[in-house]
């Protein structure tokens, strides 16, 4: 009976003690890394529970990543691991989703000044999105420049007027944007380009280090202000 009580004892010591170990940790995670905003622009699951496209606010507390919104309140789910690498263009800070037939859901976090927060693992068939921060999400100001050099640059030319290596690698004479008929085209027709694509064109993305993410909405913006002064 005494060794029952004795192995009871230490069973529960043993249980405090992890719990200390889990919350001081949870509490240093939290005082390292940085609260992160999105404005994510489809639905997705976090935890069990989906939510709707919107603005969101991810930071680290001590029930594990806290995800707010203005609308939805605030939604805790747990850290499996926290991850380090694949690429330092993460650390700036990252969403990743695991996208199924049955939608999308945050599987990674990359929060600025920390590693990466595992939150979903999905075993098979799914197809990796990363959307990641932009200076305008954190500051309100974002180089349109820069955005368009490495997105829409790379085919349309740095000054708008082309490059021969990408019409014949694609085999036509890609649009040249500082033409008086692309800079005809609205906003609108601008934005619906870049965001959904055309028969033509894919939408607008980043591959960088074999993952890809689209433009945030705010940086969309800034390209489009961007391609205006190209006009000849």
């Amino acid at each position: 009976m005494q060794q029952m009580k004795t192995r009871g004892v230490m069973a529960r010591s043993l249980m405090a003690f992890l719990l200390v170990v889990f919350f001081a940790a949870s509490a240093a995670l939290a005082q390292t890394v940085q609260a992160m905003r999105f404005e994510i622009p489809h639905e997705f699951t976090v935890g069990s529970k989906v939510m709707p496209a919107g603005k969101y606010t991810f930071s680290v507390d001590n029930f594990g990543l806290a995800v707010k919104s203005a609308t939805s309140g605030t939604v805790h789910t747990n850290i499996i691991t926290r991850l380090s690498g694949p690429a330092e263009f993460l650390r700036d800070g990252s969403l990743i989703f695991d996208k199924t037939e049955g939608g999308r859901v945050l599987s990674e976090i990359w929060l600025p000044g920390g590693d990466g927060l595992l939150l979903h693992r999905t075993p098979a068939n799914h197809h990796r999105e990363v959307l990641m921060v932009s200076a305008l999400n954190q500051t309100g100001t974002v180089s349109g420049k820069s955005a368009y050099n490495l997105t829409c640059g790379r085919c349309h030319g740095t000054d708008g007027q082309g490059d021969e290596r990408a019409d014949k690698f694609f085999k036509t004479t890609i649009p040249r944007l500082s033409s008086a008929d692309v800079q005809s085209k609205s906003d609108a027709e601008f934005k619906e380009l870049i965001t959904q694509g055309s028969s033509m064109m894919p939408p607008v993305e980043i591959d960088e280090s074999g993952f890809r993410h689209r433009l945030p909405p705010q940086d969309v913006d800034a390209v489009i202000a961007y391609v205006r002064t190209l006009k000849r």
